[in-house]
């Protein structure tokens, strides 16, 4: 009988160092919620709940017997390294089995991961069908060829199958919360409640924001669960986990007008008392009434998360965000009427652009700041990413990407990382965030 025992691994998030709080990882949540319910035993280990160190690998890892494949999520940073760490281990120990890689990293920086002995198979993108059909083939030892969204190695070549279609999040397996120990990811969030736990309800993002990695790994395209689907899958973790607070970890929530407020309708209707948090582009919550806004409030909305990226019209034209810094101080506005607290986002750094425009940036986030004591700012450098629309601009500039995965594993989104910006920025933007976004330090 073939074994059906699958390994997904989440390394630790230690590039998040910024922000107090790990949630549940729906990464493998997701993927492995899928594999399940295709008959497959799926195993998910997240290195952020158990903080285990390399020495300890080979325990975990003894718990099985060659499993059909060993799978690995990454974003670009320090999960880079201790992916590799895990991947090594269990190649060690399980030499015939396959080491798969998947999430942002791989996706986007794939030539450089598939070099890796340490890595067979990269899931490039969405991967809910693509790890079943994988799952499926190597249990049957098939070849991959007919697999879309994969880039693997055959012998000495190395082979791209065709990209795979983005599908709509209704159509995978609901999230299985019963293959992680959900009651531990609860969190106490003053902006929320007292009982919160994360949600993703929707990928991508139909904006083309040059900085962003949404842009590289969805191509602007959005597919979201319907509000059924929103509902069926916060009854769970409100109803079973006790949860009186939702944080929806979308890039963009606010895409889809009418799911909005069906949503928070549908949470009136419930009778829940919960409080909620997302993420907007300003564009999309200029489009509510204040009537509409008052719906959303009374449902619990509590914290939006806004991406004002910079104090400077002509930088905002330049990387496509399709906003002015008019809207943003409208948007600020808006939700100080309605005591909603806004989050806001700010990027300095840009390519090509001068540093007095960093002040500028600065100034504005304090403008926002200031317009209502419930508005947060916190400001970040620009940090090229592969795939997305400024990375060729900002090599222009002199930008030297990473060349291997030890180097991409130290690239840290929170540190300058191009030439053109001074180093003690850094010391700068710590100080402007203690003093503007104490909440998330």
């Amino acid at each position: 009988m073939a074994n059906k025992e699958i390994l997904l691994f989440h390394p630790r998030t230690f590039h998040e160092k910024n922000y107090r709080n790990f949630w549940i990882p729906y990464s493998i949540l997701s993927l492995g919620s899928e594999v399940q319910k295709n008959g497959f035993d799926v195993f998910l280990f997240d290195n952020n709940l158990e903080s285990i160190e390399k020495n300890q690998f080979p325990t975990l890892l003894s718990k099985f017997k060659n499993p059909l494949f060993v799978g690995v999520s990454s974003m670009i940073g320090h999960q880079i390294h201790e992916g590799l760490q895990f991947a090594e281990v269990a190649k060690d120990i399980f030499p015939k089995t396959k080491i798969v890689w998947g999430g942002a990293a791989p996706t986007m920086l794939a030539h450089d991961f598939i070099n890796s002995p340490l890595v067979d198979i990269i899931v490039k993108g969405q991967g809910e069908k693509t790890i079943v059909e994988l799952a499926k083939a190597l249990e049957s030892r098939k070849a991959l060829g007919n697999i879309k969204g994969l880039l693997y190695k055959n012998r000495k070549k190395t082979i791209k199958s065709p990209e795979r279609e983005i599908l709509s999040k209704d159509t995978f397996a609901l999230y299985n919360y019963n293959l992680i120990p959900t009651e531990r990811y609860l969190r106490n969030d003053e902006h929320i409640n007292s009982r919160v736990l994360n949600h993703v309800s929707s990928q991508g993002c139909p904006f083309g924001c040059g900085f962003c990695s949404e842009v590289s790994l969805y191509h602007r395209n959005w597919v979201a669960e319907s509000t059924e689907r929103i509902i069926k899958e916060i009854s769970v973790l409100v109803e079973n986990y006790n949860a009186n607070g939702i944080k929806f970890y979308d890039a963009n929530f606010f895409v889809n007008k009418s799911r909005v407020l069906s949503f928070a309708q549908k949470v009136l209707e419930k009778g829940w008392r919960i409080r909620w948090a997302a993420s907007a582009h300003p564009k999309n919550l200029l489009s509510f009434s204040k009537e509409e806004l008052n719906i959303i409030k009374k449902s619990g909305c509590s914290r939006i998360l806004i991406g004002a990226e910079s104090g400077n019209d002509e930088e905002l034209e330049y990387i496509k965000k399709n906003i002015t810094t008019d809207d943003v101080i409208r948007v600020a506005e808006m939700l100080k009427q309605i005591e909603i607290h806004g989050s806001f986002t700010i990027i300095v750094g840009y390519p090509g652009f001068p540093e007095d425009n960093i002040k500028k940036t600065l100034d504005f986030g304090e403008k926002i700041a200031k317009i209502a004591s419930i508005h947060e700012v916190k400001a970040h450098v620009y940090t090229p990413y592969p795939g997305t629309p400024l990375y060729n601009q900002a090599i222009q500039y002199g930008f030297v990407p990473p060349k291997t995965l030890d180097e991409w594993s130290n690239y840290d989104y929170y540190e300058v990382q191009t030439p053109w910006l001074r180093n003690n920025l850094n010391d700068i933007i710590n100080q402007y965030n203690k003093k503007y976004c104490p909440y998330v330090l």
